[in-house]
């Protein structure tokens, strides 16, 4: 009996998110429609990616404040590529992508070096969003062709493309974390990254790795953004970080690292998008301010949850 409450306390994140995507879909009549869903998965791709991206940092103990900004620097490299060097569109996106995987990797050499990844992240992400403002003006990048958004927006085999690539990455991200030897050193460096190294673990080569994912992802979400607003710009996805984090966090994921799943960040990031999609009337401010409020009780009831489990007799497999 000990081993059941033990489980379910250690669960309580996934059950409150149950618990709240049952009464969005219960009570907001458009989550009960298909299309409406298929919207969503386009408007809220880079918050899911980079959900999924996050995931396995969050499970060593760390963090990457720096993904909003980077995504919106990279969306800028487009289009300053193309509009100011004269490069092809094409090459303009490899450019985007290419510059969101260094802005990854110069945050996991930091992190490698020991720099602690709140510190590091937090400083990179006002130099990405820096680096934007500076690019380009207060009008941004326009006039894109129009290529660009109907592939986008396109559907495959009848559903859009947007929801083919995040099932692609839910795939690809549960067999990294769960079916690799890297998803093994990423458990072992959240619950303890000394013993981690004691055990031969290459943990600089894996935080580099892992920071690097999260970068390349950015890049990609970052190319995304332009059929979505029809333009680069700087002040674009402001609290995007904060979107893709909480995902992960109601997902079940300890943010103190060790413990959580790719699943659960998946009934995360389907709840948090009902939830935007849900409240998406509502003035902008209000949103913030219910998205924060559920980070931060999700977070609370977690740790609480794990701290009550390990007050318990017995041990969970």
């Amino acid at each position: 009996m000990n081993l059941v409450f033990r489980l379910l306390l250690r669960r309580l994140p996934l059950l409150t998110a149950t618990i709240l995507l049952l009464t969005l879909l219960a009570n907001v009549r458009a989550l009960g429609k298909v299309d409406y869903w298929f919207t969503l998965s386009q408007q809220y791709f880079p918050a899911a990616a980079l959900a999924l991206a996050l995931t396995p940092i969050i499970l060593t103990g760390g963090i990457d404040l720096s993904v909003g900004s980077l995504t919106v620097l990279s969306s800028i490299v487009v289009g300053v590529l193309w509009r100011d060097a004269g490069l092809s569109l094409q090459l303009a996106i490899v450019g985007g992508i290419l510059a969101g995987l260094l802005g990854g990797l110069a945050n996991g050499f930091m992190v490698s070096l020991g720099v602690l990844p709140l510190v590091a992240t937090l400083a990179t992400r006002e130099l990405y969003r820096g680096l934007g403002r500076l690019l380009i003006d207060d009008h941004g990048v326009t006039n894109f062709p129009p290529w660009m958004s109907d592939y986008w927006h396109r559907d495959w085999l009848g559903l859009p493309l947007s929801l083919w690539a995040l099932l692609v990455l839910m795939g690809f991200s549960a067999i990294l974390v769960h079916r690799s030897w890297v998803g093994r050193a990423i458990y072992a460096l959240g619950e303890n990254a000394t013993a981690a190294r004691f055990a031969a673990v290459p943990v600089r080569g894996v935080q580099l790795g892992i920071y690097a994912w999260s970068g390349l992802i950015a890049g990609i979400c970052g190319v995304t953004l332009l059929p979505q607003y029809g333009a680069a710009k700087a002040d674009a996805e402001m609290t995007l970080e904060l979107l893709a984090i909480t995902c992960v966090v109601i997902g079940g994921v300890r943010v103190t690292g060790g413990s959580g799943n790719v699943g659960g960040v998946c009934l995360g990031i389907v709840t948090i998008v009902a939830l935007q999609g849900g409240i998406d009337s509502i003035d902008a401010s209000w949103r913030d301010t219910v998205l924060g409020a559920i980070l931060l009780s999700v977070a609370l009831v977690g740790e609480a949850g794990q701290r009550a489990a390990t007050l318990l007799p017995g041990k969970l497999r």
